[in-house]
């Protein structure tokens, strides 16, 4: 065993490195199962060591010398082992370090010489799943940097501890780290030709696409077809508004094909595939507008024509009826015949009125179409002026018997309107000679001259008619020769019984003398009055209105009797001049009741301008009230709105959409913020038309407090709302957070789950692998620290949302835990197998 621990041989390589610890763990093993024996010995010898009588094979002196030696050696030969231990450790490390760093190069050669190649794929799924391998080999390139970096670390820690082979280790890592380097810049760029492609045949799949839509659309865009009646010609307009909407709503995926050629690498967008497809998809596509544009054109010519053929048949018919009807109509001589006949072209002329309208569209349809469509032109003419003619003989029919017809209504009116002017005038001449008794006293003066005031009002408007008649004879003697003596006899007749009626009108008043100032005045007293009456009436109204617009209204109205007031005030003034003349120095009973009703007028000119004041106080307060019932309805709408709003907000179970709605919330409340000044505004002015006493203040003040009320509770609710999303986007974002970290667990997980190991081959490089895997677990662990102190955070700071971030928490710890043991235990098996196969492997060295 001594030579065997003194020799000089390390190993070439790592498996003989661990060769030669497994023979030299055996060597240990010995040497352990030795030293019972050497004690053994040692406990023996001691009954011979020690002088005194019994047997004795030599000396005492040399048998402990014997027994110092055997101890001796076998101490050396245990320090030897410890020795050759150190130094095989040493190389292993040694060993295993260019070990690791060999397959790492050797993955990096293979991955070079796939980086390298220049297939691109052939079209866009190949080079998709070639941009998918792609991903794929850098999460792998990303997954073997940390044992990669861990193993150039123990290098960097061989060579600068300067012991065997310290300088190849250093070139090795020197190699290694060149290469690692290289390796990812062939990776970026083996990732920008493959996205180059990929965009490159997306292209080519989008432009095939946009080619086979345009040889679909140029095939509708350019049918024949047109319809064959309004019916077909309507459906096919319609199916061709379809399509050219859809035509408009393929311009941006045409923009967009732009869009990406500009974007594609000058060597894919020079080529034919690209320079010279977007000019054709482009000329393609204007081509295929202006096609669709035509045959829209076309469509609307065929619909207008089939339209204006239609219109006109309609317009015939309607025609042929009425004809008839003209023609076989005769003018009555009575007059109530007539009023009927004349209600029958009242509706015709409304009716008539209707059909020219219609017979002016399809002239401008006809117009129009003269103008675009080429190929029915004469047809077109045809009928427009075929309509078009008919239309002007029946007009002028209509306008000959609503000649006819008017013509012989006014004559029958004029003698109608003649013998009613004449009894009018009879029965006034009456009444004039009825007042022979009056007018020797004031009472008859006043008698007289209400009677009188009455006939000279009723002889203006006889005066008028019977110049209107006047004018109305001549006119139907003009028109009406053949009827001309007899319209004239009865003109003739109304103006000598209108004479009669002014002469005795003369009589009268040149009988009355000195009465007639004294009329004037109680004319003027009598109209004062009438109108005082009346205004008062008016002012005394107690009507209330209901709605603003009528505050408005009855508002202006009062302020025109303000001014019809004051332009009675000289009216006023005159009157009560004139009575103060007339009953000045009089006692008899009529004079004094003239004085009662000149101080009856006196009383009631100043209740009039109290009344008045009265009123407009009442109407000004009403007006106020009606416009704030109108701003209270709006203030009480926005407010009933944002109740609405904040009862069914809903807390989102998502981050982006809790982000969102606190985002809409604050929008929320600063439009709430800026609608208060509307509430505030509202306030002020109900509460200063109670402070005025309004007839309605108990409603003012009730509305007030129930505005003021429901807007602070608007504003509390708001406040909390905005308090429990902020609340519950936070909870969202850490429930994020916790979900990656599921995710991230769950597919560590099944990592730690492989049950691989089971196989024996490659296992010290699973072994690695999973020393890797388990530093990864140790690196991220701090992920879940983070995690569980935010969570304590949360659920301090936020007691409610504490059952939930807890939950969550534990639900974390609880994966977190079953990974880190399923870890553990695949470490402890991947060790025991290995270990396993390391004794094989020594045994089978020893046989």
């Amino acid at each position: 065993p001594q030579g065997r621990l003194q020799s000089q041989d390390l190993g070439k390589h790592l498996h003989g490195v661990d060769d030669l610890l497994q023979i030299h763990a055996l060597v240990e093993a010995d040497i352990a199962a030795q030293a019972e024996r050497v004690r053994a010995v040692s406990v023996a010898a001691q009954r011979f060591a020690v002088p005194g009588e019994g047997y004795r094979p030599c000396e005492p002196a040399a048998v402990r010398e014997r027994v110092a030696t055997l101890e001796l050696r076998y101490r050396e030969l245990a320090e030897l082992a410890g020795q050759r231990r150190a130094r095989l450790e040493e190389s292993r490390r040694l060993w295993k370090f260019f070990w690791d760093t060999g397959e790492e190069e050797a993955w990096m050669r293979e991955q070079e010489r796939l980086l390298s190649s220049e297939d691109v794929g052939r079209d866009l799924t190949s080079s998709l799943r070639l941009l998918s391998q792609h991903d794929a080999f850098r999460g792998e390139l990303s997954g073997r940097a940390g044992p990669l970096e861990q193993a150039l670390a123990r290098g960097r820690g061989l060579a600068a501890e300067g012991r065997l082979g310290a300088a190849e280790v250093a070139e090795r890592v020197r190699e290694t780290e060149g290469r690692w380097r290289a390796l990812a810049e062939l990776a970026a760029e083996r990732e920008r030709r493959l996205r180059e492609a990929a965009g490159f045949f997306q292209f080519q799949a989008e432009a095939a696409d946009a080619e086979a839509w345009l040889e679909d659309a140029l095939r509708l865009a350019s049918s024949p077809e047109l319809g064959h009646d309004e019916y077909s010609t309507r459906s096919l307009a319609r199916q061709h508004r379809e399509v050219q909407e859809e035509v408009r709503s393929h311009r941006p995926a045409i923009d967009a094909l732009h869009e990406q050629a500009r974007a594609l690498p000058p060597a894919f967008a020079d080529g034919p595939d690209v320079a010279g497809r977007l000019p054709e998809l482009e000329r393609r596509y204007r081509e295929l507008a202006a096609r669709a544009e035509r045959r829209r054109q076309d469509l609307q010519d065929a619909l207008s024509l089939y339209t204006t053929r239609s219109e006109a048949d309609a317009c015939g018919l309607w025609v042929g009826e009425k004809e008839q009807w003209l023609h076989a109509m005769r003018v009555p001589d009575k007059l109530e015949d007539l009023e009927v006949v004349q209600q029958r072209f009242e509706t015709l002329e409304q009716e008539m009125n209707n059909l020219a309208s219609r017979v002016a569209a399809v002239n401008r349809i006809a117009d129009q179409l003269l103008a675009t469509d080429r190929r029915n032109q004469e047809s077109i003419r045809a009928t427009r002026e075929q309509l078009n003619a008919r239309w002007e003989r029946f007009r002028a029919l209509a306008d000959q018997k609503k000649e006819a017809l008017t013509s012989a209504l006014n004559i029958q009116n004029y003698h109608l309107e003649c013998d009613e002017t004449t009894a009018w005038m009879r029965e006034k001449t009456k009444v004039i000679e009825s007042t022979q008794g009056l007018g020797n006293d004031l009472a008859g003066v006043v008698a007289l001259q209400r009677k009188l005031s009455g006939v000279e009002r009723d002889l203006e408007a006889i005066q008028g008619k019977v110049r209107d008649l006047r004018a109305e004879a001549e006119k139907l003697a003009a028109e009406h020769p053949e009827q001309e003596p007899a319209i004239l006899t009865r003109l003739s007749a109304i103006e000598t019984v209108w004479d009669e009626l002014c002469r005795s009108l003369r009589r009268r008043e040149e009988s009355l003398g000195e009465a007639s100032k004294l009329q004037g005045f109680l004319r003027d007293l009598a109209a004062f009055q009438a109108w005082l009456s009346r205004t008062q009436t008016a002012v005394a109204s107690e009507d209330v209105p209901a709605t603003l617009v009528e505050a408005e209204r009855l508002l202006s109205q009062h302020e025109s009797i303000r001014k019809e007031i004051a332009h009675y005030g000289d009216d006023y003034r005159s009157t009560r001049a004139v009575g103060r003349e007339v009953t000045q120095g009089q006692t008899d009973a009529q004079h004094v009741f003239l004085h009662q009703r000149l101080e009856a007028l006196d009383t009631g000119w100043e209740e009039l301008g109290r009344m008045w004041e009265n009123r407009h106080h009442l109407l000004s307060q009403a007006f106020a009230f009606q416009l704030f019932l109108r701003d209270s309805k709006q203030v009480e709408g926005v407010l009933s709105t944002q109740e609405y709003a904040l009862s069914h907000t809903e807390m989102p179970g998502t981050l982006p959409g809790a982000e969102a709605s606190v985002k809409k919330h604050e929008d929320f409340m600063a439009t709430m913020e800026a609608n208060g000044e509307r509430v505030q505004g509202l306030v002020a002015t109900g509460r200063k038309l109670v402070a005025e006493g309004s007839l309605h203040a108990d409603k003012v003040q009730e509305t007030v407090d129930s505005v003021e009320s429901r807007h602070r509770r608007n504003r509390d609710t708001a406040q909390e709302l905005l308090g429990r999303l902020r609340d519950n986007w936070e909870l969202q974002r850490f429930l994020q957070d916790g979900q990656e970290l599921t995710l991230w667990i769950n597919e560590k997980m099944l990592t730690a789950q492989d049950v691989s190991y089971e196989e024996a081959r490659n296992l010290h490089t699973k072994w690695q692998k999973h020393q890797a895997f388990a530093a990864e677990l140790a690196a991220n662990k701090g992920w879940l620290e983070k995690m569980e102190k935010e969570g304590q955070q949360l659920a301090s700071a936020k007691p409610e949302l504490g059952t939930v971030v807890t939950e969550k928490l534990a639900a974390l710890r609880g994966l977190w835990d079953e990974l880190e043991s399923t870890t553990r235990t695949k470490a402890r098996r991947l060790f025991d197998a290995n270990r396993a196969e390391l004794c094989a492997q020594s045994c089978a060295a020893l046989r």
